[in-house]
């Protein structure tokens, strides 16, 4: 549900670690490519009727959801013969913020708190979002799930992002859309977990989380 400012006291937060697609960025583009894109090449590449391609390609995501190879573009072109960084970038003028992250990134970079991406994105799409939208320079570290060998839903990507970072998980909010993340994020002792109700804005909301959520950002933090 809605929750006002009041419920996060930022003096008990140093750092706050932001996902990028449906956190930061409208997870529109991510799934329109994913969910029409790739299946379309695919259907084409291998003569056969989109839905037949689709029945293919999710079955295959499902075996490996929520490990490394599920984002790795990588492992897909390999899986499905398709250049999936040169998909992703036919269609990178889809790429978007979502609602008023820009100005939450704003806020943050004049604040005290250490802000760093954590996200499960590949480092080729981390690059086509880096050209469209300029991450980098808006945050002080950016760090996929690749770099440590291990997706955001397994502690070991804790382990390792907080070694790099060395920030104290019950002073670190944590934003993400993804509940089986969130849960491990709570898990390793995250203090502050939210959850992003409308990572897509041609969708709906997601289902209610266990954690408390917001479709904006300015429901958390003083917004002028």
């Amino acid at each position: 549900m809605p929750v006002n400012q009041s419920a996060l006291d930022w003096q008990n937060i140093d750092t706050v670690l932001l996902d990028v697609d449906g956190t930061l960025l409208d997870l529109h583009y991510d799934n329109f490519v994913w969910d029409q894109r790739v299946p379309e090449a695919y259907a084409n590449l291998n003569q056969l009727p989109l839905p037949d391609a689709k029945q293919q390609l999710f079955e295959q995501m499902r075996v490996v959801h929520g490990t490394i190879d599920f984002y790795s573009f990588d492992f897909w072109s390999e899986q499905t013969g398709l250049d999936i960084t040169d998909l992703h970038q036919q269609e990178s003028q889809r790429i978007a913020f979502r609602a008023d992250a820009e100005a939450f990134l704003d806020w943050l970079a004049q604040s005290a708190h250490e802000s760093i991406i954590a996200t499960n994105a590949d480092h080729n799409s981390l690059r086509i979002k880096e050209d469209a939208m300029a991450l980098s320079k808006r945050v002080d570290h950016v760090y996929s799930s690749q770099d440590f060998g291990s997706p955001k839903e397994e502690q070991a990507f804790w382990a390792q992002l907080q070694q790099r970072c060395d920030f104290d998980p019950q002073r670190t909010l944590f934003l993400d859309d993804t509940e089986r993340v969130l849960d491990a994020a709570a898990e390793f002792g995250i203090g502050h977990v939210w959850h992003v109700r409308t990572p897509d804005s041609q969708r709906g909301p997601r289902p209610q989380s266990a954690h408390p959520s917001l479709d904006q950002f300015h429901e958390i933090y003083p917004a002028a």
